[in-house]
């Protein structure tokens, strides 16, 4: 397993978008559509160079078009393509600020996203997009009460339609938990109507759904070959640790202790959240039990070579 310094060095090197969701490392985003499916980030960065150089074109074109026939419609021109590029570098700072607070970093987060979310000129969506980043920092430093509040806050202004509108309710879930308000958690999980379809809606249904079995004590609604395949998911991502460890936790309540040792290892192997006893004190608490009872729990899988 990679040293701290290793870990900050490979992130250095990595793009700032994967192109899917199980290469996905530490402080690296995905464009997730609509239907929760990861997108291609080259066809993606296509269609938005398409519309700069469009709105780009019709600005120009106004202006000009103000200062032979209209010159006092030229401000009117200026201000609304001002806004547009303004708006395009907000949202520059609010995938920045994604990328620190998938480091760990709450303060640079916080500083990237903050002034986003209060910025009157920019779009509503685009504020609120922001203050879920504002809301994930106050996650980190602790303050999930706080961070809960402005979540729900944010959520409001969002149309339903957008995948971060869907994504705030699994964030929603894993805040409650948190804080012990299970009942509440419950609630608000059930309300999503089943496992979704996109796969990065998914996993954060699954990481929601396995957290408060832990908080909960019980995962009865997962079947075996369910939690095969949640396992499965897990080992073929870069930043799978977090799903591992679910999955070990809830092998280990079945009394499966080869195969909770094994997600164990693997998922020590793998990124995961920068604070997990933070982000899911009741696995925290129960990693630290289960290693006091399983000793031998962080020692390297034998080579079967060696048992030849």
């Amino acid at each position: 397993m990679a040293d701290g310094k290793d870990d900050a060095s490979t992130a250095l090197v990595r793009p700032m978008i994967a192109s899917d969701l199980d290469r996905a490392g530490k402080g690296q985003l995905v464009y997730v559509g609509r239907d929760g499916e990861v997108k291609d980030p080259a066809g993606v960065r296509s269609r938005q160079m398409v519309a700069y150089v469009a709105f780009g074109g019709i600005t120009a074109a106004g202006v000009t078009l103000a200062a032979i026939s209209f010159p006092y419609l030229i401000p009117f021109y200026l201000a609304l393509g001002g806004r547009f590029f303004g708006t395009v570098r907000a949202v520059k700072k609010v995938n920045e600020a994604s990328v620190a607070l998938s480091n760990g970093d709450a303060v640079t987060g916080r500083e990237l996203a903050e002034p986003v979310s209060r910025a009157w000129w920019a779009p509503s969506r685009v504020r609120a997009l922001a203050e879920l980043r504002v809301a994930i920092a106050d996650a980190l430093e602790g303050r999930s009460e706080q961070a809960l509040e402005r979540v729900r806050r944010a959520r409001a202004k969002l149309s339903p339609r957008l995948v971060q509108h869907q994504f705030s309710y699994y964030t929603e879930c894993n805040l409650l938990i948190a804080l012990g308000r299970l009942k509440e958690a419950r609630y608000v999980l059930e309300q999503r109507g089943g496992v979704p379809q996109g796969e990065v809606l998914r996993l954060s249904y699954w990481i929601a759904q396995m957290h408060l079995g832990v908080a909960e004590g019980s995962l009865a609604e997962i079947d075996d070959t369910e939690l095969h395949d949640r396992m499965r998911k897990g080992l073929s991502m870069t930043a799978g640790r977090d799903l591992l460890l679910l999955c070990a936790w809830a092998y280990a309540q079945r009394n499966d202790h080869d195969e909770a040792r094994f997600a164990w290892r693997q998922a020590h192997d793998r990124e995961g959240s920068q604070k997990l006893e933070v982000a899911m004190p009741k696995l925290a608490a129960w990693m630290t039990e289960y290693r006091k009872a399983h000793p031998d729990l962080d020692q390297p899988e034998p080579d079967p070579l060696d048992e030849m």
